[in-house]
Formats: structure tokens, C-alpha cells, sequence
């Protein structure tokens, strides 16, 4: 399913999209690693603010895609005549185009929560500065 909708919503802008996922998810897993281990308040701070940056990067990327997938559409339509487009044919066109928006914006929830939760942990910078001023 997800080969399927790699394809179907454009390799060059999904591959970006499925990159950004990736790069969350090692970022998770760097958070955890630096959270248990040396707790080093400037690492963790980056980390976690990377984690939302590029969540949020992904659904810029996806919204650019879709952008792009409309005017080229728009293009198709424009030069075709507008009598030989059928319903069934524009919603096809319109459900693709919000294939790369989606997965991007369910990595931005995603990214979202994760940094919203480790933002409030016990040992995070922010609650280590404020106790020790």
C-alpha cells in the first residue's frame, strides 16, 4: 500500500515526504538515546526541535506537491478543452493530488505530539533552567 501510494503521488515529492519520516524516526530514537544516557540539555533541545522541523518540512513538501500536481492538471484541462473532462477523471486527478499533503500532515500530528511529550519530561532544558533560576 505504501509502494502504491508512492507512485501514485509522484516519486520526486513522496520520496522527499518518506524522507522526512525517516529522519523523525532516527531523531525519536536519538531523543530516547540522549534522554537515558547523558541528558546533555543542549543536544536534547536541538534534537527535539528537529524532530517538529522536519515534521513540519514534510507537510510543507506536501503541500508543494500538491501545488504543483494542480497546475500541471490545470495545464492538461486548459489544453484539452474543458467538454473532454469527465467527473470521474477530475476526481481521480484531485485525489492524487492530496496523497503527498496527507502524509505529510500525519507526520506533522505525529512530530507534533512527540515533541509536544518530550517538551514536558521531567529532565528536559527549559524545566532544568527555570528550577535553577
Amino acid at each position: 500500500m505504501i509502494i502504491r501510494f508512492f507512485f501514485e503521488g509522484g516519486p520526486t515529492f513522496m520520496s522527499l515526504v518518506y524522507l522526512m519520516w525517516i529522519i523523525v524516526i532516527s531523531l525519536t530514537v536519538r531523543f530516547i538515546i540522549l534522554y537515558r544516557g547523558s541528558k546533555n540539555p543542549q543536544k536534547l533541545k536541538k534534537t527535539n526541535d528537529g524532530i517538529l522541523f522536519f515534521g513540519s518540512l514534510a507537510f510543507l513538501i506536501g503541500i508543494s506537491a500538491q501545488m504543483v500536481g494542480l497546475i500541471q492538471a490545470f495545464d492538461v484541462i486548459q489544453s484539452m478543452g474543458g467538454n473532454s473532462i469527465g467527473p470521474q477523471m477530475l476526481a481521480g486527478g484531485l485525489k492524487v493530488s492530496f496523497i503527498a499533503p496527507f502524509f505529510g500532515m500525519m507526520l506533522l500530528i505525529i512530530s507534533s505530539i512527540i515533541w509536544f511529550v518530550y517538551r514536558n519530561l521531567k529532565d528536559y532544558p527549559s524545566q532544568i533552567q527555570s528550577i535553577s533560576e
